[in-house]
């Protein structure tokens, strides 16, 4: 409820000329008016002449005996909040009020008789109270543009579609204009809120539906009871947003953030559409499709509504869905088209902009919006409006040495600006420009210059020199050109030496019989005599080769088939998930099976969240142990509520079987695997509890000591190879048991703060922690993530996860270790390769290259994991042992760090 400014106003009697009428007045505080802190312009606050009237100090007949009050209002009308109206004394808003810059105004008004020359003053004690949601919010992401084509009549709405169409089942059963210009009639109704998130907001209701709308009628079934809901998702489907459509002669359950009061809904209108879309960016275009399952004669189907949608802006002064709402801004300062905002230039504050307030701000040329690089020229002034200025002087902070300030000498200060030509790295710093007032206030506003980067297409330590590289090649700072495999030179211009390959040609080839390779992947290209890997010299008889040349015209046929193969049983799976038991079935049985595991819901206090995903979430959180009497920090894993689907049940039921087996002979579990802690499943939601990493996943610990890197060279490669210890030594310990992990990678391992590496993400991993490693399948229409570039050979192409299979996730874990977390790319395939295109890489024998500064032994190691042949790959325990031996201090400093 919005909350209300009160004004008590108390007149007091004043020093008076002695040649007037004195009158002792004082009216009673319980003369309140109750005013809002979002008042229009000209909203009355109180009346003086009833005040008068009531005190007896004017009649009825005053007006016609031609006496009357004038009034001026003399002191603590700030910013001229605040006038009198002449012909009826009343005190109105004459500005925008802001609570956040006066929350308190004492006015002292000046009342004249003209007749006998009396003069009363009056004081009056204005108390502003906040109202939620006021000021608008302007929000920078979601900016619109302003049309400067001010010749058409009209016409305009914030944003425009060429048109949507209707599709049932797959097939487009009706296209129509664009839906804002089609109910523009309505257009009153339209109502619009943006939220400080970007989000939008608004509703528009009818009371028949037009024509051409009639096909929206099909939602309104027995099933739904005139109530429809669409959910709405973009190109990546991504939710975006939902559609909640009424017919309130059925159903008036309106969401309750349209009930909120902000939006317009006449009592005739039978039909009510409720538009909540997420993230409403200008930059680009904003494409959504909504669906919903709507029941026919022949069956239920997906009834779909795609648009896309262009935000054009408004007129200047216009704001609103309609762009017919004026704005207020004033003194330059720019107006949100979504819902009148206005950004402020310096020295301007207020609901629009009209408050002068003294402060200083560092203007950049080029402006803000242009990014600064090394080798740019960039200018700062000081700029101090409102403020008469005593003293200005600029200082230095160095970004290595923070607490050593200088200031710059002011021969290098011209006109309160400090220029750079060009900008050099050692320029990077804290600028701070202190203003001192004539009136001693002191001023200040800092600047942070952290250039680091050359412009594009350019390198060296000064960012002077031109890369111009070729063939793909991307221009680095310090290495000009770095060229993709297969290429070399200055600017990539050369192919691959004879006998390298790879990136930059940094690999030698490994053919026997000097044999070529091929440059981008290094396999070997054999003759006629000739196969294997490395084309060893085997002969082969008139007939094989027969065989041979048959096979090969055949296995880009295979390839085909199989790719068909994996969608039949793609199709397979879709029927069997149909038949799997309900989530209330699946949710019971975990209850009854891990009850020895179960906390108390009171033992449990949330935190915050640190991950999340589109099915499910990790929040921090501390839980109370009774027999250790004393609490841990713990995450604290759920599915969301609205995603309580199937497939998401089955992997949280999944995780929670896994890590009781881990746990079932010790409670205290692996030292390399993460350790439980219980579950929370007698309430809603439920949670699996699992000891909290500090140091967050390895993927990111990896980056970090990257950048570390950077700095001081030590490329730490004994840690590293710790963490890979570590890891092996988990893998060993889930194939002891029998446990296929799935999806191995260095994004499901955690570093707890003694920096040991622990395995976890037994379920739900390919949710929280979404990112471009995992691609989209649906599944009996159901998404299902997959790390398709973590994943064996086997499971890309039968579905099928085995101890071996974990063995080539690792060696993938393994080559981000030894890379510093890059995510993978082969040789000669897109960045997120499909199934087929995965198949058909690893088929032709590409594999992840060598990564940089690796140690040959430690890649050999890596290789071993990827034969094509399961049974011949190393196992978790040769795997630890293979790696441990390159290490010898680790032992050594793992007794130090754990004294």
């Amino acid at each position: 409820m919005a909350l209300r400014a009160t004004f008590c106003s108390i007149f007091l009697l004043a020093e008076l000329l002695s040649s007037f009428q004195v009158y002792d007045l004082l009216v009673s505080g319980e003369n309140v008016t109750e005013i809002p802190e979002d008042a229009p312009v000209g909203s009355t606050v109180v009346r003086l002449r009833d005040s008068l009237v009531a005190a007896s100090l004017v009649s009825s007949a005053d007006d016609a005996n031609g006496t009357f009050w004038s009034a001026n209002i003399t002191t603590g009308n700030d910013w001229g909040r605040f006038e009198v109206r002449g012909e009826d004394l009343a005190l109105v808003v004459a500005a925008p009020l802001d609570y956040k810059l006066h929350s308190r105004y004492n006015l002292m008004v000046e009342l004249t008789n003209t007749e006998n020359n009396n003069v009363l003053y009056v004081t009056l004690v204005i108390v502003v109270t906040d109202v939620p949601g006021y000021p608008p919010f302007y929000n920078k992401r979601c900016e619109t543009p302003v049309l400067t084509d001010k010749k058409r009549d009209g016409g305009y709405t914030l944003v425009r579609s060429d048109g949507y169409t209707v599709s049932i089942g797959g097939e487009i059963v009706r296209s129509f204009d664009d839906y804002l210009h089609a109910l523009e009639v309505k257009r009153s109704a339209a109502n619009l809120v943006l939220t400080g998130d970007c989000s939008v907001r608004f509703v528009v209701t009818l009371e028949t539906l037009f024509k051409e709308y009639l096909s929206l009628q099909i939602v309104f079934n027995n099933d739904t009871q005139g109530r429809a809901e669409l959910k709405c998702r973009d190109r990546e489907w991504k939710s975006t947003g939902r559609i909640t459509i009424l017919d309130t002669d059925l159903n008036n359950d309106l969401p309750q953030w349209v009930e909120s009061g902000k939006y317009k809904i006449d009592e005739n209108d039978r039909y009510i559409f409720a538009f909540e879309f997420n993230e409403v960016w200008s930059m680009s275009p904003y494409w959504f499709r909504c669906g919903i399952n709507a029941s026919f004669a022949k069956g239920p189907d997906l009834v779909e509504w795609i648009s896309q949608y262009n935000v054009t802006g408004c007129p200047e002064g216009q704001y609103g869905i309609y762009c017919d709402k004026n704005c207020v801004c004033k003194n330059g300062a720019r107006c949100h088209g979504f819902n009148g905002a206005c950004e402020c230039r310096l020295g301007w504050r207020g609901r629009a902009c009209d408050i002068p307030w003294p402060e200083v701000g560092i203007e950049e040329t080029p402006g803000a919006s242009v990014k600064t690089y090394i080798g740019t020229n960039l200018t700062l002034t000081c700029l101090a409006p409102h403020i008469r200025v005593a003293n200005m002087t600029w200082a230095y902070q160095t970004r290595k040495t923070r607490n050593d300030t200088k200031y710059i000498d002011e021969g290098t200060v011209q006109n309160s600006s400090i220029s750079f030509h060009p900008i050099l790295e050692p320029d990077n710093g804290k600028y701070i420009c202190n203003v001192q007032a004539e009136d001693g206030q002191l001023f200040n506003a800092t600047f942070i210059l952290n250039a680091t980067e050359c412009r594009p297409n350019y390198h060296g330590e000064e960012c002077s020199q031109v890369c111009d590289c070729e063939y793909g090649g991307t221009c680095d700072r310090w290495e000009g050109c770095l060229c993709p495999a297969g290429r070399r030179g200055d600017r990539c211009e050369h192919e691959c030496a004879p006998g390298t390959f790879g990136w930059n040609c940094s690999m030698k080839c490994n053919c026997e019989n000097n044999l070529m390779c091929d440059p981008v992947n290094g396999s070997c290209i054999c003759v006629e005599g000739q196969s294997g890997q490395f084309c060893q010299s085997i002969s082969i008889s008139d007939k094989n080769q027969v065989v041979v040349v048959v096979l090969a015209s055949v296995i880009p046929a295979i390839v085909l088939i199989g790719c068909i193969a994996i969608g039949i049983l793609v199709n397979r799976s879709r029927r069997r998930k149909q038949e799997q038991p309900t989530v209330d079935t699946e949710i019971a049985f975990v209850m009854e099976t891990l009850l020895s595991w179960e906390v108390n819901k009171e033992d449990l206090h949330l935190e915050h969240m640190i991950g999340e995903g589109e099915f499910g979430h990790v929040v921090r959180a501390r839980l109370h142990v009774p027999e250790l009497g004393y609490e841990v920090l713990v995450a604290a894993k759920t599915i969301r509520p609205d995603r309580m689907t199937g497939s998401a049940v089955r992997d949280f039921r999944r995780e929670m079987d896994i890590l009781t087996r881990i746990h079932e002979e010790d409670k205290e579990g692996h030292p390399n695997v993460v350790k439980l802690y219980g579950f929370l499943t007698q309430s809603e939601p439920q949670y699996i509890l699992v000891e909290y990493a500090s140091n967050e996943e390895l993927r990111r610990y990896l980056w970090s000591l990257r950048e570390q890197c950077k700095i001081t060279g030590d490329r730490k490669m004994l840690e590293r190879l710790g963490f890979a210890c570590d890891v092996a030594s988990g893998l060993a310990e889930l194939a002891r048991l029998k446990i296929v992990h799935r999806d191995i990678a260095a994004r499901n391992v955690v570093i707890s703060d003694r920096k040991v590496a622990k395995i976890a993400d037994f379920g739900l991993a390919r949710d929280v922690y979404v990112s471009s490693a995992y691609e989209r399948t649906e599944q009996g229409r159901e998404e299902e993530l997959l790390p398709l570039k973590w994943m064996a050979v086997e499971s890309l192409r039968d579905g099928v996860f085995t101890c071996e299979s974990d063995v080539w996730s690792y060696g993938v874990l393994l080559w981000e270790i030894a890379s510093f977390g890059e995510e993978p790319r082969y040789a000669g395939g897109p960045m997120h390769p499909d199934v087929c295109t995965m198949l058909e890489l690893l088929r032709k024998g590409v594999r992840l290259q060598q990564p940089e500064n690796c140690p040959l032994p430690v890649y050999r190691i890596i290789r071993s994991c990827w034969v094509f042949n399961p049974s011949r790959r190393p196992t978790a325990d040769e795997l630890f042992r293979k790696i441990d031996l390159l290490t010898p201090q680790r032992h050594a400093v793992q007794q130090i760090n754990n004294r």
